[in-house]
């Protein structure tokens, strides 16, 4: 999306790396309960391998970094390495995920086709969640939002197909292009007042979407923002 009109807070909060740095990788610390790797100073997720479908992520970390529980190729079962692992094969282990207080940000592909993942409880710190984040989390049925939440990345929840409800607060700003893209099963959804921009195709083959809900006195400026066969469907609350 082009520059926009965004707050400091957001900013700021879009300013926070989210990938792996070497010097993290030197001085990663080893958690053997759950296979995953910490920073020194504990306030970084780096990575997770051979991890279990449940796993607890620790008390004081604030970014789960790029791509830590997305599917790799070793995940596939009856696939020899090397080999192109059918789309129906392509799923992450993670079945159940508990995410600690304080949490602010979830980085790129953090959890990107982890296609058991039915439900999870965002904390009510979570401030940016990255680019293809959830992406091809197939399982999931509905997200809320927490108040504290200024972001959504690019293809953030794309192709999450069992995606019914999302619920949206009061601090998001943007939502990114085809966040919500291909969410076959998504029925409804409210867009917050604060929000400032929802980028391109965003809804994109969101064929059940019949309800998009807005603050009143709100329909005017959110029918500028949306294309115009999803603002037929604005409601105000």
């Amino acid at each position: 999306m082009p520059d926009l009109d965004i707050s400091p807070l957001l900013r700021d909060a879009l300013g926070v790396d989210t990938a792996v740095s070497h010097s993290d990788m030197q001085t990663d610390e080893w958690d053997a309960d759950y296979c995953c790797n910490y920073s020194a100073d504990g306030t970084k997720l780096l990575d997770a391998e051979n991890f279990p479908d449940e796993v607890k992520v620790r008390e004081g970390v604030k970014v789960i970094c790029d791509g830590v529980f997305s599917f790799q190729d070793y995940m596939a079962e009856d696939v020899p390495l090397g080999r192109k692992v059918p789309d129906d094969d392509r799923v992450s282990w993670l079945d159940k995920i508990t995410l600690p207080a304080g949490l602010t940000h979830i980085g790129m592909e953090a959890f990107k086709e982890c296609g058991w993942l039915r439900s999870l409880r965002l904390p009510s710190s979570l401030q940016v969640i990255g680019d293809s984040a959830f992406e091809l989390c197939w399982s999931l049925g509905q997200i809320s939002c927490p108040a504290s939440l200024l972001s959504i990345g690019e293809s953030a929840f794309s192709e999450c197909y069992s995606l019914k409800k999302a619920r949206l607060d009061k601090a998001l700003e943007v939502i990114g292009p085809y966040a919500f893209a291909y969410c076959e099963s998504l029925e409804e959804i409210n867009l917050p007042e604060g929000l400032r921009a929802i980028g391109v195709d965003a809804f994109l083959g969101c064929r059940k979407l019949r309800r998009i809900v807005v603050a009143p006195g709100m329909k005017k400026r959110f029918a500028g923002l949306l294309p115009a066969n999803l603002s037929r469907y604005i409601r105000e609350a």
